[in-house]
């Protein structure tokens, strides 16, 4: 995964400034799910060697199994006390969200297949590969603070390396190997202190990966 330090297109950059003003302003309208975790223990080494052996037992389908935080734009019925069942997102932020993320698809070219991922405060995403869906990626992240972390295993290597976030609108770019490509499984994960967005495309075409980076960093000033 590499980190690009770049300056965003002035069409991208406002996209990005809409999606976290309408994010934050309704936090406390979001049912976070799944719960806070103790030690940081869903990042750290030894689940990731949990989730290796599973994986050697092909008992790990790709997808991040433990979570602490919500998808902001696929929307899931909760039950809350006295058996209330409502949204995890409320229909007017979810039409919001749905609706910025289609604009940001259209410009940048991509399907409308992408992922808006917030976390709240002392929010993850447990390690997992996404080997069920490889293909380039680009991850748009906003942190606050930057109070978090984006966390992989080199596939080569198997050295653990951490990413820093910065205050504000990042961008990280890499490839997700598949099952079949032992050599790019790429194990990875991400904590925050601070409440925290994440954009994310996997793009199955490597021109259409690089024509989409060229579209959101503003190479020219």
């Amino acid at each position: 995964m590499k980190l690009l330090d770049c300056t965003y297109n002035p069409e991208v950059e406002k996209i990005l400034k809409d999606i976290q003003e309408i994010v934050y302003c309704n936090t406390d309208k979001i049912f976070v799910n799944g719960e806070r975790d103790k030690n940081d223990f869903h990042t750290e080494k030894e689940y990731l060697d949990i989730m290796l052996s599973k994986d050697e037992n092909k008992d790990h389908e790709g997808f991040p199994e433990i979570v602490y935080g919500t998808s902001l734009i696929n929307r899931e019925m909760k039950s809350y006390e006295n058996n209330i069942f409502e949204y995890n997102v409320p229909e007017e932020l979810y039409n919001n969200c749905v609706t910025k993320m289609s604009e940001l698809c259209s410009y940048l070219g991509a399907r409308n297949d992408a992922v808006m991922m917030y976390y709240p405060e002392n929010g993850f995403m447990g390690w997992h590969h996404n080997a069920n869906a490889p293909g380039y990626n680009i991850l748009l992240s906003h942190s606050e603070d930057g109070d978090g972390y984006f966390r992989y295993r080199d596939p080569i290597t198997h050295e653990i390396v951490t990413m820093p976030d910065k205050k504000g609108w990042t961008i990280k770019v890499g490839y997700y190997g598949s099952f079949e490509e032992t050599d790019k499984i790429y194990w990875h994960c991400a904590r925050t202190k601070k409440p925290r967005l994440t954009l994310g495309f996997i793009v199955p075409d490597k021109n259409m990966w690089e024509m989409m980076i060229e579209d959101i960093c503003d190479y020219d000033q």
